[in-house]
């Protein structure tokens, strides 16, 4: 039998196929890669954008990337936590991803890394999680 728990479900139904658990229990973005070019990207889509191949095929991108651009918003859906920030990050396979961030302090250029974080609340009270980036943890 297969027992998610409240967080999982919550984690998928607002990423979707986007997110899963790795081997190691950490999460992993999926994304796509195209069997006929190579071509890597987040989301995945079904049709190559570079060369309209449909043979894609998912592939867990890499935790770790480097902020690109990002701002802070103010305004937002009714139970999110605000402010909230959003940017993108390049990870070393060529993909930028567009997700929530989080950590005091975030500059560009900065190291993040790939976590699960509570986006806010629903109205009943449960956790709205998702995929954010934040500062990578070095031990």
């Amino acid at each position: 039998m297969n027992v998610q728990t409240a967080e999982e479900t919550a984690i998928q139904s607002l990423a979707g196929d986007a997110i899963a658990r790795g081997s190691d229990g950490r999460p992993v973005l999926i994304g796509g890669e195209c069997g006929h070019c190579g071509g890597q990207m987040f989301p995945r889509a079904p049709v190559c954008p570079a060369c309209m191949s449909e043979d894609m095929r998912p592939l867990e991108l890499p935790r770790e990337g480097i902020v690109y651009a990002f701002t802070t918003a103010h305004v937002g859906p009714a139970h999110w936590h605000k402010p909230f920030m959003v940017g993108y990050v390049d990870l070393p396979n060529g993909v930028r991803v567009f997700s929530h961030l989080r950590g005091e302090g975030l500059r560009i250029g900065d190291t993040v890394q790939l976590a699960s974080g509570e986006l806010g609340r629903d109205a009943d009270g449960m956790p709205i999680m998702s995929f954010v980036f934040q500062p990578v943890e070095r031990a």
